[in-house]
């Protein structure tokens, strides 16, 4: 596997899992209070140009960072960028939408809308309901186990046909609304379930009930190449190919622009009147459990705290973009921050909507990979070893052999670990480290850093 298709999945292994280590973070002194600063200062590959806003009730500011590439595009609020997993968040409200109107209930049975008399139940038989999709606690897979991810557009070719043949063979090995395990799957299926519904491809029903009431004309569903978009770079700065989705589409198909995600931001805080206030607002209530105890769900959007402050954040990564968007309903303000390249922006965001938050060095996280190591004896290796779990799809499963460490996620390739210390890693393939939790014997615990996120797995028995 590629460098950069490895990267990406360890980056997105738990998806909204960034948001877990807000509330841990210190203070920077003497921040920029635009954040444009920080914005500017990010290096990336000379393609790729970064987009932002921070919107408060006072209006709309937006902060470039244009790409230093020779004859490379200008970049402004109207430049277009893949959205990403932001999409969630839409397909939530298109959900939301049908409950205000009392067409369906949160806690409805999907199968009633689903087509060819397929069924969705649990490991015990029970009904998946839209909340399960909305708050992934359903039970599904990150991915269908029919789509192959390393293709270079993933999800091109996975339409109604494919996603009936998952449903059909899919052996649920959970009960519903029992843990959170962030899907694609699950929102992918939330979009098509409420098409299927409606009798209306999801370009047609998320433009009447969604994108039109919130005058968000510009913003395009990616099921072909989209004109104007910006084109997307990956870890080593080379171009990536842009995403269409077909049967995926309400997992992370949307096209559009930092003007139109701000606009977007302003109507899910209410800072401009849309007929979808309402729908918002039950988007945005925390629901269930989340990836952290204080990371509670909402539809689509993490619950993370900042302080006393109560966030709802969502993120989102292609093959060669990268966004986040962050908002704090209750002093209604937001950011938000379009990257044409592959890697985290939610540090710049959250610097954005609170200045005193410091932001990533990647240039520091490249160097750490060339650090020297330590040797550590194989009885001192030897405990650290065996099979790791972050979700029901993900796991890390370190080995040792010839007295070296070496782990390997879940659908991945193998990876060498290098010691800084007794109980501490990294990783020289990419930026990455690994703490192992007490000072002796098998730890229970193992945390993964990498690219501002922090993912907690726990030791499988033997």
């Amino acid at each position: 596997m590629k460098l950069d298709a490895r990267r990406r999945l360890l980056l997105q292994a738990a998806g909204g899992a960034t948001a877990a280590a807000v509330a841990g973070r210190t203070t920077a002194q003497g921040a920029a209070p635009d954040g444009s600063a920080a914005l500017r200062a990010r290096q990336r590959p000379p393609g790729v140009a970064l987009a932002a806003a921070r919107i408060t009730p006072d209006g709309v500011r937006f902060v470039f960072a244009p790409a230093s590439a020779e004859g490379a595009p200008a970049v402004d609020a109207d430049s277009r960028f893949e959205y990403g997993s932001i999409t969630k968040t839409f397909t939530a409200l298109l959900l939301a939408d049908h409950v205000q109107r009392g067409e369906l209930g949160l806690n409805d049975a999907v199968d009633r809308a689903l087509p060819d008399g397929l069924r969705l139940r649990d490991s015990a038989g029970a009904a998946i309901t839209w909340a399960d999709l909305a708050t992934h606690r359903s039970g599904l897979p990150r991915l269908p186990d029919n789509l192959d991810p390393t293709r270079p557009d993933p999800y091109a070719t996975y339409g109604e046909t494919e996603l009936k043949a998952f449903l059909r063979s899919w052996q649920p090995t959970q009960a519903r609304d029992t843990r959170w395990a962030y899907s694609n799957l699950g929102f992918g299926l939330l979009g098509q379930a409420l098409c299927w519904r409606a009798g209306k491809a999801f370009e047609v029903l998320l433009r009447e009930r969604v994108l039109d009431p919130l005058g968000l004309q510009e913003v395009q569903v990616a099921r072909r190449p989209v004109a104007g978009l910006l084109r997307g770079y990956d870890a080593q700065g080379k171009p990536a190919p842009a995403w269409h989705l077909d049967a995926m589409a309400g997992a992370g198909a949307l096209v559009g622009s930092a003007r139109s995600l701000a606009r977007y931001a302003q109507a899910a805080l209410g800072l401009v009147n849309t007929p979808l206030q309402p729908a918002f607002k039950q988007a945005l209530t925390l629901r269930a459990e989340g990836p952290a105890p204080h990371n509670r769900i909402a539809l689509a959007w993490l619950g993370a705290p900042l302080g006393s402050r109560e966030l709802r954040l969502h993120d989102g990564g292609t093959a060669g973009h990268a966004t986040s968007l962050c908002l704090e309903p209750a002093a209604q303000q937001a950011a938000l921050v379009l990257s044409n390249g592959f890697g985290s922006v939610n540090d710049l965001a959250l610097h954005l909507l609170e200045p005193t938050l410091p932001v990533r060095d990647p240039g520091a996280e490249l160097r750490a990979t060339q650090a020297a190591a330590i040797t550590l004896p194989v009885e001192a290796l030897a405990p650290l070893t065996g099979r790791y779990r972050l979700n029901p799809q993900f796991a890390l499963e370190l080995r040792l052999r010839e007295g070296r460490l070496f782990a390997q996620a879940t659908g991945q390739g193998e990876f060498e670990l290098f010691a800084r210390g007794p109980r501490s890693f990294f990783a020289r393939i990419t930026p990455l480290e690994i703490t192992f939790d007490g000072n002796e014997g098998a730890p229970p615990v193992l945390t993964l850093r990498q690219g501002g996120q922090t993912l907690v797995f726990r030791r499988e028995p033997s």
